[in-house]
């Protein structure tokens, strides 16, 4: 005899799925319509209608990133890939919803689950489908199971929140600037949080920092369209699918069946509004805004790899179907990217501070047009100087050289004097890379550098690309310094431009600032001018000419090395060319050059171009200029003579030498090691 108590037994998921009727049980069109059941919905899955508007997230997220990518204001504006957002200067933010004080960001998503519980109960306790107390009494307890899922996510999981957790777990940590550390301003203690991290002034930085935007607008959300959707849909009788339920009997059934057939019986049908109500209304246009906000997100805050990383934690809320959550796969797509060599926080006796392992820097896809415009608005609010030359074109053993006069350059201005009366303790020097002006910055690239605008500018679009941490002008570079400025070049040479950079290093290089940074030039804009000066058109960068060998390298009065670049070259391999040219320039002034870390040994010039890498090693700054027995000024030379261009400042000095081109051939021997001008040194 069966066990009377059988009956009350939970049955197991498997053996729910064999008890629901097929769809083959069902009579067929001739049979009563009033005994059709259909068939029942797998408790433990979506139903296709969930499925459905869950496949509305990542299509949000998605036509989101799609849009920044062809957007021309979003692709033009700067982005901070550590605190993913848009450079939030108001001239360059690309839109009002792209700024992090916009008012909907402000009042709406910082206290977006303040919106969604008031939402909830407004619709709990005025819809009358809902007007008993045990069906609130349900209704409240799945929006705390819900809360409290949000608050382990992004508040409080028995210490740091989950996602702060995710964040340690995926390798990222906290990394206080080392000149704060230096000063004893900040701490290298442990820390734990997002916000911890701030609070003694580091930077969360490595590690996948997902989106807690992203996962408070999904989880709320759709939480209020499940609480929401299904009691409208009944009241309203649009229901052609439903919820399944595992009754306490282990019977699967619908979840209609739960409801009050006395107070839901109603002869006259409503509109979808009506079936909303008050409460239902509200709710839907915080669901309205929470799609919007998500859309924005997409746009402006977050890449869609980013965005999509919560959208399962997101869909997993209690109330969610029993599974959770359609798997948004893996698209990821971003605009244009180089990579750095991602340097350790602290390296151990046997690393270099360079590892090989590379971290991506973002370049505004249209990196050019943002130079040109950032330029123009900086010179048109007196941010930038520039100082118009004439021109003229020197041969200097066959090399054409260019000789520039710039006389209002003479009147830069100048740091003021330090003042003895002020104490025995000097001021800090000036540091205008240390906290770059929003007019300055074009962009910052992560995590280690800026790109900014060089005030004092004889040609257009000047860029400096200067470290974020102050870090010596006199050290070796390192292979994030040199990666950086060759993915510049490289980025662009993709838009059809060249540039040329150099480095100053050392008391007789020309170096005028000590925080490190290196320095682009549009090779066009150097050409400025040469259109009115005979055979113009023969000048091209010197640094261009030694990558044809040593031939060409033998004609310069001075003693340059170089080496062969290409674009697949990284950061690691970049550095062993330069380590390379180093020691070669310090074994021409009889030092040894087998240093690899530390404060140069050498004065040096350092140029860069898409082909070539070039050093030249540096003993004097300049030379006198003579006209007869009279000094008449200096010529003094930085990293540009690897370029091919002069400049000086007084109308002596540029009549001098016009006059008298030797004079530049016997001050370039100067400054370096001479040559005879066929690659003999002298």
């Amino acid at each position: 005899m069966n066990n009377p108590h059988a009956t009350h037994r939970l049955k197991t998921p498997s053996q729910i799925a064999a008890s629901m009727t097929p769809p083959s049980a069902f009579p067929g069109p001739s049979a009563n319509l009033g005994q059709l059941q259909p068939a029942r919905n797998n408790p433990y899955l979506p139903t296709p209608t969930e499925l459905a508007l869950l496949a509305g997230y990542p299509v949000v997220l998605l036509f989101g990133a799609l849009f920044s990518l062809v957007s021309p204001q979003t692709r033009a504006a700067p982005y901070d890939a550590i605190r993913h957002a848009h450079i939030q200067d108001s001239p360059l933010v690309p839109s009002y919803f792209a700024r992090k004080d916009n008012l909907l960001n402000i009042l709406f998503v910082k206290r977006g689950w303040a919106w969604i519980t008031v939402a909830f109960f407004v619709f709990v306790f005025t819809h009358p489908a809902l007007g008993t107390g045990a069906r609130r009494a349900r209704a409240t307890v799945r929006w705390a199971v819900v809360t409290t899922w949000w608050i382990f996510v992004t508040q409080w999981f028995f210490g740091p929140a989950i996602i702060d957790r995710g964040f340690r777990w995926s390798g990222g940590k906290c990394e206080v600037a080392g000149g704060e550390v230096d000063r004893g301003t900040a701490s290298t203690k442990e820390v734990f949080t997002n916000a911890a991290c701030k609070s003694v002034g580091g930077r969360w930085a490595g590690g996948h920092d997902i989106s807690g935007h992203v996962f408070l607008l999904v989880l709320g959300s759709f939480f209020l369209v499940q609480e929401v959707g299904w009691v409208a849909a009944r009241w309203a009788r649009y229901v052609r699918e439903e919820r399944s339920v595992v009754m306490g009997d282990g019977a699967v059934k619908g979840a209609g069946v739960e409801k009050e057939e006395g107070k839901e019986r109603r002869d006259v049908a409503v509109t979808a509004l009506e079936a909303l109500g008050r409460g239902g209304s509200f709710a839907a246009a915080v669901i309205g805004l929470c799609g919007w906000m998500l859309l924005m997100t997409a746009i402006y805050f977050h890449t869609c790899l980013l965005d999509s990383s919560w959208l399962s934690p997101g869909c997993t809320s209690p109330t969610s179907s029993r599974d959770g959550c359609l798997r948004f796969g893996s698209f990821y797509s971003q605009p244009t990217r180089f990579f750095l060599p991602q340097r350790a926080t602290r390296p151990g006796p046997n690393m270099s501070s360079t590892s090989d392992t590379m971290a991506p820097v973002k370049f505004p896809p249209n990196l050019t047009e943002l130079v040109k415009t950032s330029f123009a608005k900086a010179l048109a609010s007196g941010d930038v100087n520039f100082y118009p030359t004439q021109v003229t074109l020197l041969n200097i053993n066959s090399i054409p050289f260019q000789l520039r006069y710039s006389p209002s350059l003479a009147n830069k201005p100048k740091p003021p004097p330090s003042n003895p009366s002020q104490g025995s303790t000097p001021k800090h020097p000036f540091n205008p890379f240390a906290s770059p002006s929003p007019a300055m910055l074009i962009t910052p690239l992560e995590p280690t550098h800026n790109l900014i605008l060089n005030k004092f500018a004889i040609v257009p679009e000047h860029l400096i690309l200067a470290t974020k941490e102050f870090k010596p002008q006199t050290h070796l570079l390192e292979g994030d310094d040199l990666a950086a400025s060759y993915a510049l070049i490289n980025a662009y040479q993709d838009a059809g431009k060249e540039l040329f950079a150099f480095f100053n290093s050392g008391v007789h290089s020309g170096a005028s600032q000590p925080h490190r940074h290196l320095q682009f030039l549009d090779v066009e804009g150097m050409r400025g001018g040469l259109d009115s000066v005979g055979d113009g058109e023969r000048w091209g960068v010197v640094a261009g000419r030694l990558a044809k060998g040593e031939e060409e390298a033998g004609k310069l009065p001075f003693r340059a090395f170089a080496e062969g670049i290409h674009k697949g070259m990284d950061g690691g391999q970049l550095r062993e060319v330069y380590l390379r040219l180093y020691r070669r320039a310090c074994e021409a002034l009889g030092v040894d050059g087998t240093q690899k870390e530390g404060e140069a040994r050498v004065s040096y010039n350092l140029a860069m171009t898409r082909e070539v890498m070039a050093v030249v090693p540096r003993v004097a700054e300049g030379a006198e200029v003579r006209k007869g027995d009279e000094v008449v000024g200096k010529l003094a030379l930085n990293g540009t003579v690897l370029a091919g261009t002069a400049l000086v400042k007084t109308q002596a000095e540029w009549e001098t030498l016009r006059e008298d081109p030797s004079q530049v051939v016997e001050v370039l021997k100067k400054i370096s090691v001479p040559t005879d001008g066929l690659g003999t040194k002298l």
